[in-house]
């Protein structure tokens, strides 16, 4: 199967070629879609497809083609997201330019739904089987695909209803991810200031925690318990710890409210 951008094609004569990230080029004809395209074929709309190979030229031909514009194609952008997927297509004048096949074609799908449509096609495979290591990037790409899509207006509201969903059905994951960036707009608040996350949701990512985050953690309702805690547990082996592991951990010891701990800790590192 491949995923490509078309680079030119000839709607008269029904024949084009298609650009693929690998750079390779796939010559493409009229008859080779599963449904015939109902719109003239412009430079830089996205397809999928199979790779037939092909005697005459050598190579390989699209086959099975299809242009993506079906809400349930949305699930295959989503696939895309953890890809770096570049290809080149011509400008107006003829220079070829680079283009991120997954943004193109989100965009595409996004023109070809309307704006009544794209809430639900956009949150529909969010939920617990959602990759929450792509939460962030899959955000971003929502929130420049909308809003370079629609109209101001029209992709305020739409990002809005998006991000206020995603803070509704968000997992602990992916709101500890938001915290760390600071993007707590992806999940539908205000981009300003901080907001105290439960403590819960940061015992559970506690591994991903580092000395900038106690110290923004610090200032919470329970931040000074949360961060002695956090820091005694950094200690519990320091006895058997060799020099360059302990040395990374001095910094921390700031955190400790237990005067007990902090002497313990001093003269086992003296």
């Amino acid at each position: 199967m491949f995923i490509g951008a078309v680079k030119w094609f000839d709607n008269n004569k029904g024949f084009g070629t298609l650009a693929l990230p690998s750079g390779e080029e796939l010559f493409v004809h009229i008859r080779r879609f599963k449904i015939p395209p109902e719109h003239i074929i412009q430079p830089g709309e996205v397809i999928v497809g199979d790779k037939k190979s092909d005697p005459k030229r050598n190579g390989y031909l699209a086959h099975n083609c299809k242009i993506l514009k079906r809400p349930e194609d949305w699930k295959f952008v989503i696939s895309l997201l953890d890809k770096d997927h570049i290809v080149l297509i011509p400008d107006n004048h003829g220079h070829e330019q680079k283009h991120n096949l997954t943004s193109l074609a989100a965009r595409q799908l996004l023109r070809t739904q309307g704006k009544d449509n794209v809430v639900s096609m956009l949150t529909s495979h969010f939920d617990f089987r959602f990759n929450c290591s792509i939460f962030m990037d899959y955000a971003e790409l929502l929130d420049k695909s909308i809003s370079g899509t629609f109209e101001k207006e029209t992709a305020t509201e739409l990002l809005s209803q998006v991000f206020k969903y995603f803070g509704n059905h968000v997992s602990h994951q992916i709101l500890f991810r938001v915290w760390k960036e600071r993007m707590f707009r992806y999940i539908g608040y205000p981009a300003d200031g901080d907001y105290e996350i439960p403590e819960e949701v940061l015992n559970l990512n506690a591994t991903e925690i580092n000395y900038d985050d106690l110290t923004r953690i610090r200032d919470y309702s329970f931040g000074k318990s949360f961060c002695n805690e956090f820091v005694e547990a950094l200690f519990d082996d320091l006895e058997t710890m060799d020099k360059q592991d302990i040395e990374p951990l001095i910094p921390y010891v700031d955190f400790l409210e237990n005067e007990d701990s902090i002497e313990k800790i001093n003269l086992i590192m003296q």
